[in-house]
Order: C-alpha cells, then structure tokens, then sequence
C-alpha cells in the first residue's frame, strides 16, 4: 500500500514492532501484516514484544484486521493479567503432545532432542555462555522438568531454582572446525545421547573452539521445547550474552504465563461445554474418511530412526520471496493453503487417489484459554491432528486452492482441540469418537527463522551437530515433511523409511511437489485482484458454489 506513516503514539509502536518481527523498514499503517511475509508465527512474537509494553493483542483480530490502523482499537492493556514472575516449582501436568510422547513408548526415549548448533567467526566468551545459559535455566521454567514413573504413570516435575544448573563441556580443538569434523560429530552424538528424564538437565551443551570461530551446539529434549521455544530462546540467548559482555546485569522481559498453569487450565478447558461442541467435527471427519495406504515400494517391520534418509527441495530467494507475499494477495491465502494444495496434488500424481490423510503439526499456542498469555513460554505446546486433502478438483486449480483454504480454515481452533480431546477429555465425553485416522505422512511448516542471523553474534554453523533423535527409536511416520524459511529460502526436506521406500519414489515426489508448488504461485500471481472466499466473510455455512452463484447476481 501507498506508504502512511503512524501518527499516534500506539501506531508508532505497532509500526516499531512490526519493522523488528518482519525485518522490514518504513512499515505504514496501511500496509497488510500478512502481505509483507507475516504469518502465525510472527504473530506469536509480535504478541510477545506487545506483552513486554503491557499490552495484549489476540490472534483472531490481527487475522481479522491485519493493518495497523484496523488493528490500533484492539490492542488492550492487560492490567490484572500479569503472568506470575517468580520460579515454578513442582508437579506439572502433562500436555496433550506429551501424552502422545509417553503412550508411544519410543526406544531410547531420553534421546528424543531438538538441537541447533550456533557459529561465532569471533569466538564465544565460554563463562559468559555458561552464565547466560543458567540465567535461560532459571528464568524458563520449563528447561528445569524432570519426569519419573510412579505406578505406571509418569510424573512431569519442576525443579526449583536451587537445582537450576548448566551442563556444558568446552572443547579445544586443533586448527580450524573443517578439520575437527569428525571428533565434532563423535563428541555432540555423545551430548546428544547423555540427557536422563529422571534427573535432568534437558538443555546440555557444547562449546566447540577452533582457530576460525566458535561452535555452541545447544540440544534440549523436546518435552521441554518446540519451534516456538527455539525463537524464544536464542533471542533471549543473544540478549543475555550481549548484557554480560557489556558488564550489565542479565534483565530479560517479563514472563508470561507458565507451562505448568497452561496446562492445568487445558485439563479444566479439556470437559466444557463449549470445547465439546468440537466433537462433531472429528466425528464425522472419521466417518467420512478413507484410509488408503502409501504405495510403498517393500515392507519392513524394522521402523528404527537409523533407517531414515532424506530428500529436499528449495525455492530461490526471488521465488520465496513471492510466496511470502505477493502469492497471498490472489485469494487471501496463508502459507498451508498453499503448501498443502501442491502437497496434494503431488499425493493425488503419486496415489491416485483423490483424497490422502495426513497429521498435520501446528505451533499449539492457539487462544483459546481466557487471561493466558504463552507467547514468550517455553514448553512443547505443538497440536498434531489428522486432515484429509480431498483433491477432487484438481483439474480446476483455482476451485482447488480455494477448497483447501476452506477446508482448512474449517479446523476447529486449527486442530489444537484434538490433542486436547484424545488426551485430556473425560471417557463419557467422546464415546462417539474412535480416533482411528492413522495417517503415514506428517506436514509440518516451521515458519521464518531469522533471529540467528538478526543477532549479529551468530549464524547457524555448518558443522555436525549429532543425532537429535536416537538411530534406535522409533520413527513416527513413515514420511515426514517439514517446511522452514532461513536466510530468505524455502526449504521442504522430507524424511522417508529406506527400507519401505527407495531414494528414486521419494526423489520423484520431492520432484513433483515443487513443480505444483511452483503452478500453483504461478497461477495466484497471474490472477487480477483478489478473489473472496467464505471464510473471509466470516460465514461457516456458506459453501463455494453459494458464493459463487451469489457474486454472479452482484
């Protein structure tokens, strides 16, 4: 839009976090959150920097308004909504994404981690690494459970800031990183693989120094983290570090609420009227579901995670670009619209079939608990849910792209509340539902990651940084798809079962899903306008043909 500049103090600030979240200079208050590359995700961390000025904004309204000056009337002030500031310190209950984790019984189940190894050209300082990672520890209650069995059960508990500690071992290597390789990869296989539950620590970390830069790797169990907490955390990670190198005291933003009171109000939330309504929905989404199973070249009952291989595509800066933006402009699409509509498509060139179930994973932190803020909480808060890409239009792109948007906008609270209902609903509340949807494939899309490169200290290092998940456990899907954006590139891997699939299958699906990825931009970009969908007019019932024949008479 034509550039308007902020003209109050509330504009001014919106616009300031606006240009932090999207990277972008010069942000007007015309201009269209989602249209200059937002999505969910940011949303979240634009939530997180409002919290920090005492203020609170809900998700719904930023998709509903997504201008500055629409959205300026719902920001409130969240007087007598402040999250508890001091440590979290006893049982916790468990989320609905832990359950799943503990009812699966994986192999090796204590290495189970989500890692990231960070690159410092100038070296990290190893006492101020140490000295922020405890402050990380203390300050993020979450990094601080520890889980143990009683009579069958398990135990999530919160230790208090007395048993706060930090497991990190300094390495000294010889010459630079890229000749240390190998005794890099052999020492974090070996952090990776040293986390116990029952005694903690969940975050451990090693400190990698070679004569061209330093290498942190940084694992935590995924009980304790999602791809939320990582923004979370390396944010906080560079600020602390930064604070102690300029000889200031660590100060870090104001917690919101914890994952121990989340998850106490979820149980509560889990058997009210108004959550149950969902119930339908997953019913007769069972009912009118038809399972049909990948054609997998062999079968195997070998499921072990050291059989796992990948193959991955990307998109040019230019083409990502486009698809964060400009592509949504068509028909007021999101990211999944689109990525799932090519997905599809792919399945239906691959299957033959018109319709293909996949769990799908989400971040989880929808709001749908009233006066919680999680949006700077560290935890596992990820919703995985089953969905059916039906693909009866495929011949008719814009029908079909238009169908999945609806479809998809049709999720109840964008699937949290499956979790929610598999997990912690009482038995007497879902005797209709089975939840025998079992689908092969899992889509996951991670969103933007650009808080290592915004630091200015560090950049995701090229080194080995371990196996995150143990070769021997169990691997959940057969095909696993995960989608991220780093340093202005799109990347979909996906992770495949080489013992049920060879290289060639999932290479020509990899194939395949780019170039219909790549139509359906091309198509959005070639429409004049923009195209209405139900969903945008606020109207559950009304289907596409309705609207159609409805816009036909207008």
């Amino acid at each position: 839009a034509a550039y308007k500049a902020p003209a109050t103090e509330m504009e001014e600030l919106l616009a300031a976090i606006w240009q932090d979240v999207l990277g972008i200079p010069d942000i007007g208050i015309s201009d269209n959150f989602f249209t200059l590359g937002g999505d969910s995700i940011k949303g979240i961390q634009m939530a997180s920097r409002l919290n920090q000025h005492g203020l609170k904004l809900e998700m719904k309204d930023l998709f509903q308004h997504p201008t500055i000056e629409e959205l300026v009337s719902y920001v409130e002030r969240t007087e007598g909504k402040e999250a508890d500031q001091g440590p979290v310190e006893g049982e916790s209950m468990l989320t609905p994404i832990q359950r799943w984790f503990f009812d699966r019984k994986f192999t090796n189940q204590h290495h189970w981690n989500q890692s990231v190894m960070l690159h410092a050209p100038k070296g990290f300082d190893p006492i101020a690494v140490e000295k922020t990672l405890q402050a990380l520890t203390e300050h993020h209650d979450a990094l601080r459970m520890v889980y143990r069995e009683e009579q069958g059960d398990v135990i999530q508990y919160n230790r208090g800031l007395n048993e706060a500690s930090v497991d990190m071992k300094v390495f000294k290597l010889n010459g630079p990183a890229i000749d240390n390789e190998e005794k890099i990869e052999l020492e974090a296989d070996h952090l990776q693989s040293s986390i116990v539950l029952e005694t903690g620590n969940l975050l451990k970390a090693g400190l990698f120094q070679a004569e061209d830069g330093d290498h942190l790797l940084l694992a935590v169990h995924h009980l304790a983290v999602d791809g939320v907490s990582w923004r979370i955390l390396l944010e906080d990670f560079a600020a602390v570090y930064t604070q102690l190198k300029q000889g200031n005291k660590p100060v870090l933003p104001q917690k919101t609420h914890s994952f121990a009171e989340y998850a106490e109000r979820l149980k509560e939330f889990a058997n009210t009227k108004a959550f149950l309504k969902e119930t339908d929905y997953w019913r007769q989404l069972e009912e009118n579901t038809i399972q049909t199973p990948l054609p997998k070249d062999r079968q195997s009952s070998d499921q072990r995670m050291k059989h796992t291989r990948t193959v991955q595509f990307s998109l040019t800066a230019e083409e990502t670009e486009k698809l964060t933006t400009k592509v949504h402009e068509a028909y007021h699409t999101e990211m999944n619209d689109i990525l799932l509509t090519a997905l599809g498509l792919a399945m239906k060139n691959w299957t033959g079939q018109d319709q293909v179930s996949v769990h799908l994973e989400g971040h989880g932190r929808e709001e749908i608990l009233e006066d919680i803020s999680i949006s700077r909480t560290v935890g596992w808060f990820t919703s995985m849910y089953p969905m059916v890409l039906n693909m009866k239009h495929a011949d008719d792109l814009a029908y079909q792209l238009k169908q999945m948007k609806e479809d998809i906008r049709h999720v109840p609270n964008k699937g949290v509340g499956y979790g929610i209902l598999r997990y912690l609903t009482a038995p007497e509340h879902k005797t209709e539902l089975e939840f025998s949807i079992q689908p092969e494939i899992s889509f996951n899309y991670l969103g933007q990651f650009n808080e290592m490169a915004d630091s200015g200290l560090f950049t995701r290092s090229s080194m080995p940084s371990g196996q995150s998940l143990s070769p021997e456990t169990e691997k959940p899907n057969a095909l696993d798809i995960v989608g991220y954006i780093e340093n202005g590139t799109l990347t979909m891997t996906l992770a495949y079962h080489s013992l049920e699939f060879h290289e060639r299958t999932i290479q020509a699906f990899s194939d395949s899903f780019k170039t219909h990825l790549l139509k359906v931009m091309e198509h959005c970009l070639a429409q004049d306008g923009t195209v209405l969908t139900p969903s945008d007019l606020g109207d559950d019932d009304l289907t596409l043909d309705e609207l159609d024949k409805l816009m036909e008479i207008f």
